[in-house]
């Protein structure tokens, strides 16, 4: 029975405590229809505040009016707080040039998101078992790693799903012994969306072969779920181990390649890419050949060259022209913000915090230069003719020439942050402090900049 179900998806995965509060997504169709109205079952017993809200996607007319006036009288006969939202979906797809349904479901989840930060709430959807074995069979037909097996996850952040474990068949009979009336969408019966083909013609056909098939794609998914975790907790610490060292550029030469299959994935999430299986296998190719590029959404490109890897943005035609060329900032201590996001944090101590400071990161060396050497000094960015005489090494050498020598991605080297004091460069980010400028026996107070650019160049250029 549904009612199981739900406290039992409910207990395994932690999803609501006593006092809570919780904002429901209410469609007005079967399953939020019977998710709030159980949700209400436990307000008494659980003490939850709760509120439910309604989107009209602009999409279905007259019966998308009808849909929102019956979800408000739904919730006025339980006692819910009910709140709806008017978003032209359709023309917001148009604009962001994406679909209706990732359109729809961007909009919906945005708004959710916007009410339960402003009641403190959870934010309960309507998924069930059926959804998520549905999403299993549209990842598998286009092609995805174990990481699209996991289905619709029973948590996701602040996002809880009390109908997980329940089949579309528990739903409506939930529905029929409550007496709960609900709206029925029309575009759930048009097979011009890959999702309704899915449920209306291929799962009865699978049924044909196996009555369970939906629970048994529902273990699949928790196998997938649980083998995914561990892979991915195990590429985070790779992740951690090779940035702490400083050795990103081997940070792909694993033993195993679903641990470097896993670290690509982990890599593009950080930077805010979303690529398909395809894109991951490419990526894949270029590590075992040495080289390569793969195009990425949103205008990203993988790169592997000389052993580098890199991930690098190309700037949409429209604005190509864009560049920081002429950037300064007079430099004082406190918080810099460079225009390509960069943020430092420029401090000044005494030598016995400097020194308290180096035992406790070593990496701190090449961020520390003597604070009574800086004079008339600036933040910028790279310009034509520069040199640097790194802290430790003979001689100076161009920008150019270092940045060769260290792997600096190209995309990179316009945006990493200089300080400039008295026509000298005394520090580059990601590079180090100026011999001339380093920390000594005779420094009685010094600079540290607290700049953490590793997401940025990674030494080796594992990120842009």
């Amino acid at each position: 029975m549904l009612e199981d179900k739900c406290r039992d998806a409910i207990r395994r995965y932690s999803m609501i405590s006593p006092g809570g509060s919780v904002v429901v997504g209410l469609s007005g169709g079967a399953d939020s229809c019977a998710l709030l109205h159980f949700l209400c079952a436990l307000r008494d017993e659980w003490e939850l505040r709760m509120a439910a809200v309604h989107v009209n996607h602009l999409i279905r007319g007259e019966e998308a009016e009808r849909d929102a006036a019956f979800a408000e009288a739904f919730c006025r006969n339980l006692g819910v707080d009910f709140l709806l939202y008017r978003r032209d979906v359709p023309a917001l797809a148009k604009e962001k040039g994406i679909g209706l349904e990732q359109c729809g479901r961007e909009v919906r989840y945005a708004v959710l998101s916007k009410e339960a930060d402003r009641l403190g709430a959870r934010i309960a959807t309507a998924h069930t078992l059926s959804d998520s074995a549905e999403t299993v069979l549209f990842h598998l037909i286009r092609g995805c790693s174990v990481s699209g097996l996991k289905g619709i996850p029973p948590v996701r952040g602040s996002i809880i799903r009390p109908l997980i474990l329940c089949e579309r068949a528990d739903v409506e009979d939930y529905c029929r012994r409550a007496g709960i009336a609900y709206m029925t969408d029309s575009t759930n019966f048009s097979t011009d969306y890959a999702r309704n083909r899915i449920r209306l013609r291929i799962l009865p056909l699978m049924r044909e072969m196996n009555p369970s098939v939906v629970s048994a794609i529902g273990r699949l998914a928790e196998s997938a779920r649980l083998d995914d975790e561990y892979l991915n907790a195990e590429a985070e610490r790779a992740v951690k181990q090779y940035l702490e060292e400083g050795n990103p550029a081997g940070l792909f030469q694993c033993d195993q390649p679903v641990l470097s299959r896993a670290l690509v994935r982990i890599c593009a999430v950080r930077l805010r890419i979303c690529p398909e299986q395809k894109h991951i296998s490419a990526m894949m190719e270029c590590i075992g050949r040495g080289e390569g590029s793969v195009n990425l959404p949103g205008n990203n490109v993988f790169r592997l060259r000389n052993h580098s890897v890199a991930f690098e943005r190309i700037l949409p035609a429209s604005t190509s022209g864009l560049s920081y060329e002429g950037w300064e900032t007079p430099f004082c201590p406190g918080e810099i913000i460079t225009p390509a996001g960069q943020r430092m944090i420029c401090q000044v101590m005494d030598k016995k915090n400097y020194h308290l400071l180096c035992k406790n990161d070593r990496n701190v060396f090449k961020n520390c230069l003597d604070y009574d050497k800086i004079m008339n000094a600036v933040f910028r960015f790279r310009r034509e003719g520069d040199s640097f005489h790194q802290a430790g090494r003979n001689g100076s050498k161009s920008l150019k020439k270092l940045f060769n020598e260290t792997k600096i991605p190209p995309g990179v080297r316009s945006i990493l942050p200089i300080l400039e004091s008295g026509g000298c460069i005394a520090w580059i980010g990601g590079i180090g402090t100026a011999e001339s400028f380093k920390v000594t026996g005779t420094t009685k107070r010094v600079l540290y900049i607290n700049a953490d650019l590793r997401d940025i160049i990674n030494r080796g250029g594992l990120f842009q």
